[in-house]
C-alpha cells in the first residue's frame, strides 16, 4: 500500500502516466495514475506530498543486442534502442528535442500563465522516493512569478508545487500561503477547504467551521487544472508526431497538484460522523453538488459520488454519477498505452504497445484540448465517439 494514499475503486484503473526524465537534468519517466474513489483514507497530516505519483518502476536491463521497438511515427535506425536502454528511456531520448523546445517556448512566453505552466513542466513530478527538495531553481522561479503577478491561477499552480501536507516546503515556497490565495481568489472553494482542513487538523474547530462555510458559499471549486492544461496543449506544434504528442500529453497531466487534491479534503471534512451536524451537512451538500456539476477531473467525479452516498443524495443522482464514473474509467483504460504491472514495478508500457495504442492516447489528448483541458468532458466525448463508430 502506498504510504501517501491508496485510493481505489472497482472497475477503475489507470488514467495517466508520467514521463519526467531529463538529461540536464535528465528527464525521468515515472508512472502516475488517478484513482477514482476513496477506499483507504490517509490524512493530510501524515500523507507525503505527492498523491498522484507512484514509485517509478525498477530499471529493467535489456540485452546488449539491439532491440527494435515499434514506435508510432518513428522510422529507420531510431527504432533501435541504444545499449541497455529501457523502452521508456528510448522514448525519452527520441522525444527530448521536441519536448524541450515546446517547454522552452512556454517558459519564455510573454504570457505569465504560459510561463507558469512552462516552468511547472520543466520540474514536474520528480521521483517521489528521492525526497528531493522543492527548493529548486525552477520551482523558485514559479514562486517568484506567482508573487509578482498575484494571479490566482499562477498562485494555485505554485502552491501545488510547494505543498508539504498542511505546510509549505522549505525555501521560497514559505512565502506562499493558503490564506493569501483565499484573499486574491475569495470565490474559489479550494483555498478555503485547505484552510478549513488545516484548522481542523490543529483542533481549531471554530476557524475550521468559518472556512468551510466560505468554501460552501463559493461559486466554484477550481484548482486551475483545466486552464493550464488547455494553455499547454494549445502550444503544441500542429505537425507534432504521434509519439511526441503522447509524451507531451503525459507531461501536462503530470503537472497537476503534487499533494492532496482539494476534493479529497472535502471527504475528510464531510465524513459520515461530521455530517450528522445539520450545518455541516448543508455545507457539505453544497460542496458535493459543485463537484458533481462542475468537477473537471475524474478524481472530482469520484469524490462527488462518494459524498453523494454519504450525504444521502437521491438514488437517481447517485446512479448517474456511478454510471459516468464507470464509463469514464473504461474510456480512460481504452485510451492508455501504459499498464500497471503485478510484480510491483509500477507503470510500464503494455505488451500491446503499438502505433494504435499511441494514437488512442493521442485521441484523448486531442479531446482534452478541444474540451479546454477538462478531462471529464474529454473522456465523455471519447465515449460518444466510440459509440457512434459502432
Amino acid at each position: 500500500m502506498w504510504r501517501w494514499a491508496a485510493l481505489v475503486i472497482a472497475l477503475v484503473a489507470l488514467l495517466t502516466l508520467l514521463l519526467t526524465a531529463r538529461r540536464a537534468p535528465p528527464r525521468r519517466i515515472v508512472g502516475t495514475f488517478h484513482s477514482h474513489a476513496l477506499a483507504v483514507r490517509t490524512s493530510p497530516k501524515t500523507a507525503p506530498p505527492r498523491v498522484n505519483a507512484v514509485p517509478p518502476r525498477a530499471m529493467v536491463s535489456t540485452p546488449d543486442r539491439a532491440v527494435v521497438d515499434e514506435l508510432c511515427g518513428v522510422k529507420g535506425p531510431a527504432l533501435k534502442r541504444a545499449g541497455n536502454e529501457t523502452i521508456a528511456q528510448h522514448i525519452t531520448r527520441l522525444t527530448q528535442s521536441v519536448i524541450s523546445r515546446w517547454q522552452s517556448a512556454l517558459a519564455t512566453s510573454e504570457d505569465p500563465r504560459s510561463q507558469a505552466i512552462g516552468l511547472a513542466l520543466e520540474n514536474a513530478h520528480p521521483d517521489p522516493r528521492a525526497n528531493e527538495s522543492q527548493d529548486t531553481p525552477v520551482n523558485n522561479s514559479l514562486v517568484l512569478l506567482a508573487i509578482e503577478t498575484n494571479d490566482p491561477a499562477i498562485y494555485a499552480l505554485a502552491i501545488s508545487r510547494c505543498g508539504d501536507g498542511y505546510a509549505m516546503a522549505a525555501g521560497p515556497c514559505q512565502a506562499l500561503s493558503w490564506e493569501h490565495w483565499a484573499n486574491i481568489d475569495p470565490d474559489n472553494a479550494v483555498p478555503w477547504l485547505w484552510i478549513a482542513a488545516k484548522a481542523s487538523n490543529s483542533g481549531n474547530q471554530e476557524d475550521a467551521e468559518e472556512a468551510l462555510a466560505k468554501a460552501s458559499m463559493a461559486s466554484r471549486l477550481d484548482e486551475y487544472n483545466s486552464a493550464f492544461t488547455a494553455i499547454a496543449l494549445s502550444a503544441l506544434p500542429r505537425d507534432i508526431s504521434p509519439l511526441d504528442k503522447a509524451v507531451a500529453g503525459v507531461d501536462v497531466i503530470s503537472t497537476r497538484p503534487l499533494g492532496i487534491p482539494a476534493a479529497d479534503l472535502a471527504v475528510t471534512l464531510c465524513s459520515e460522523m461530521a455530517v450528522q451536524e445539520p450545518t455541516r451537512k448543508q455545507q457539505c451538500t453544497s460542496i458535493a453538488s459543485d463537484l458533481a456539476d462542475g468537477g473537471s477531473t475524474l478524481f472530482d467525479l469520484a469524490v462527488a459520488g462518494s459524498l453523494a452516498k454519504t450525504l444521502g443524495f437521491p438514488a437517481d443522482q447517485q446512479t448517474k454519477l456511478q454510471i459516468e464514473r464507470r464509463n469514464a474509467a473504461m474510456n480512460s483504460m481504452a485510451h492508455n498505452p501504459w499498464r500497471y504491472t503485478d510484480e510491483g514495478s509500477g507503470l510500464t508500457l503494455g505488451s500491446d504497445f503499438r502505433c494504435d495504442t499511441v494514437l488512442g492516447y493521442d485521441a484523448f489528448i486531442d479531446a482534452l484540448r478541444v474540451a479546454g483541458g477538462n478531462e471529464r468532458a474529454a473522456l465523455a466525448a471519447l465515449g460518444r465517439a466510440v459509440q457512434s463508430a459502432k
